[in-house]
Order: C-alpha cells, then sequence, then structure tokens
C-alpha cells in the first residue's frame, strides 16, 4: 500500500492521521516494519498494531474487489 491509498482510506473511514490505529498501518503496510517492531516503536501491544492494520488493509481489499484491481 502506498501513503497516497493510506491516507485515502482515512479520509473515507473519517480516520485521523494521527491515531494509533493509522500510525500502525503506515508503519506496518507502507514502510514494511513487522508488527512487533511496529508496536515496540510505538510503545503499545502487538494486538493494538494488529487491530489497526486489519481494519485499514481490509478496507483495502474491499476497494480494490470492487474497482477490479488484482495487487
Amino acid at each position: 500500500m502506498t501513503l497516497e491509498q493510506l491516507k485515502t482510506l482515512v479520509t473515507l473511514m473519517r480516520g485521523d492521521m494521527n491515531s494509533l490505529a493509522v500510525q500502525s498501518a503506515k508503519l506496518v503496510l507502507v514502510d514494511g516494519l513487522s508488527q512487533t517492531e511496529t508496536a515496540t516503536k510505538l510503545g503499545t501491544r502487538t494486538n493494538t498494531v494488529n487491530n489497526g492494520v486489519k481494519r485499514y488493509s481490509e478496507a483495502n481489499e474491499e476497494i480494490k474487489k470492487v474497482y477490479f484491481i488484482d495487487n
């Protein structure tokens, strides 16, 4: 996922770029860190990181399905 795609999802989902969920999604989905590395960097639990990553990656997959995007 690109940063532009994540920002678009955040806007559509009325999220906050400063939230822990979005920060987690950015570090994992955009920057390529592991969820464990992200949890350590953000000072939170891996489960919390997983929730944010899951929310934004699932939204991304739904949009790709609707627009017939394979990647």
